[in-house]
């Protein structure tokens, strides 16, 4: 059987779909399993020992001229439309997913319900996810492509896969700036590519001054894009003493950062993939969230089990998930997902960012480090 699993969306999106590839691996152990992500989400799979092909679409193709463009991208859908698949299953609803999903001419093609018609057209069978965590919302759509009759597989854990060659080196960085394997690390991730999730860089500073004060090193890291460097090094600006913080802001690939995280003792930062990676290495993770819903993004935690389809988290508000941390605004305008629809405030500074405290978030801290350090 071959089957093709698509999912065109952003790092986290495509880590969190890692239990579903699996599940189907060991459901079906024969599968040859073909994979479609984006170029800049490819690292999160790339050494998943159970993904036959792993093909990443290229998103530069996108800035050339037409010609050139319209010859890349035939040159990528050269290297699987070809192979026949038994099952196709598209787990993104974006138009590049379902034009895929159409060329490819799987026997059995499932998607995702829109509201466009020709989309659903496409697809042989087509669902409305049901609300709850993206990871359950994966495997709802697995289970519904075998006709599976919702059997829950209740080993949930999204694994995020390195090489000895990667631990060692991010290792290597890390002992370069001084660190020891006794000194306990933070990982620190203040930003994210939606900036609507980012916390004020002042606030971010003041728990940095927090860790450095307690003894432990804060690693400070973001993705290689100009405005995300920017913002880290406002954050500095604020720092009261830099003496054992290390800013890796904008230097290192996504595959050393779980390399850096596979070396931490904990994560800080915000909903954003590097929290999701973090969780995914088994590593105690305190997120902050604002107008995004953490029922939905909420970090997975590995060392418990899940028997429903329900989310493990409520949808606002503070709440603890064994190991994981998240601190949230208990208000009903959460989450408002950035809609202006939905949310009156300023988007920019949206208020249940702001009226988080960095004196709450430390509170909430003293807490917690206690139980997990």
């Amino acid at each position: 059987m071959k089957i093709l699993a698509i999912k065109f969306k952003q790092i986290g999106d495509v880590l969190l779909l890692e239990p579903s590839l699996r599940f189907i691996k060991e459901t079906f152990p024969k599968a040859e399993l073909t994979v479609l992500v984006n170029d800049f989400t490819a690292p999160v799979l790339r050494h998943a020992p159970y993904i036959d092909h792993l093909i990443a679409y290229d998103r530069s193709l996108k800035k050339l001229s037409l010609v050139r463009r319209i010859k890349g991208e035939w040159q990528f859908i050269k290297t699987w439309y070809k192979n026949k698949f038994d099952l196709v299953i598209s787990y993104s609803a974006g138009d590049r997913s379902t034009f895929y999903s159409l060329l490819a001419k799987g026997k059995y093609k499932v998607g995702l319900k829109t509201n466009k018609d020709w989309k659903n057209r496409i697809f042989d069978s087509y669902y409305q996810i049901p609300d709850t965590h993206t990871v359950l919302q994966d495997l709802w759509l697995t289970n519904k492509a075998f006709r599976l009759n919702d059997i829950f597989n209740s080993n949930i854990k999204p694994n995020l896969y390195l090489t000895d060659e990667i631990k060692e080196k991010s290792f290597s960085i890390l002992e370069g700036q001084g660190i020891s394997k006794k000194d306990k690390v933070v990982c620190l991730h203040p930003v994210a590519n939606w900036f609507l999730k980012c916390w004020r860089p002042d606030f971010n500073a003041k728990i940095i001054d927090f860790f450095l004060k307690e003894g432990i090193r804060v690693i400070i890291t973001s993705g290689k894009q100009k405005r995300e460097v920017d913002f880290v090094n406002e954050i500095l600006t604020h720092v009261s003493n830099s003496k054992g913080l290390i800013n890796l802001s904008g230097k290192i690939s996504l595959e050393l950062l779980g390399g850096i995280l596979f070396h931490s003792d904990l994560f800080f930062g915000i909903d954003t993939a590097p929290m999701h990676m973090a969780a995914a290495l088994d590593k105690p993770v305190i997120a902050l969230f604002g107008p995004t819903g953490k029922h939905n993004w909420g970090p997975w935690e590995n060392g418990l089990s899940h028997t429903d389809w329900s989310s493990p988290y409520k949808k606002r508000g503070t709440q603890k998930w064994g190991k994981h941390l998240v601190i949230q605004m208990d208000w009903d305008c959460i989450p408002c997902g950035g809609k202006k629809v939905l949310c009156k405030c300023d988007l920019k500074n949206p208020r249940c960012l702001t009226s988080l405290s960095p004196e709450k978030v430390i509170n909430h801290l003293k807490n917690y480090l206690l139980e997990i350090l």
